[in-house]
């Protein structure tokens, strides 16, 4: 696991401002679209549907910032660019594996600390 902190609420404070039961909300509700969208992403991969790729990362990058995943967020820009790029298809892979375990570092961190 990674020193550092995976994410930063700060935004998300701001928002609530403060209200920790709107905080844990907001929380839960990242942590069940950033996997769903992390599967799709997958899904779509095995698919080969680039397309669907593309628009599940238009869609999900803003949430990326309002939770400080900047790890998170770097990692999607790089799989936008490959998929611009039309790169091989063995870094695409390599590049949605990667997304795909930091999305579940991430995920069990934020887990751990608001359970």
């Amino acid at each position: 696991m990674s020193p550092t902190k995976l994410y930063n609420l700060q935004l998300i404070h701001q928002m609530c401002r403060g209200d920790e039961k709107k905080i844990v909300k907001m929380v839960d509700f990242f942590i069940d679209q950033i996997a769903q969208s992390a599967q799709e992403i997958s899904n779509a991969y095995s698919e080969k549907d680039f397309l669907r790729i593309e628009k599940l990362v238009h869609k999900i990058k803003p949430t990326l910032t309002y939770f400080g995943t900047s790890s998170l967020e770097k990692e999607l820009l790089f799989l936008e660019a490959l998929l611009l790029q039309k790169s091989e298809l063995s870094e695409l892979e390599f590049k949605i594996s990667s997304f795909s375990n930091l999305t579940i570092e991430i995920i069990d961190s934020m887990k751990k600390d608001f359970n």
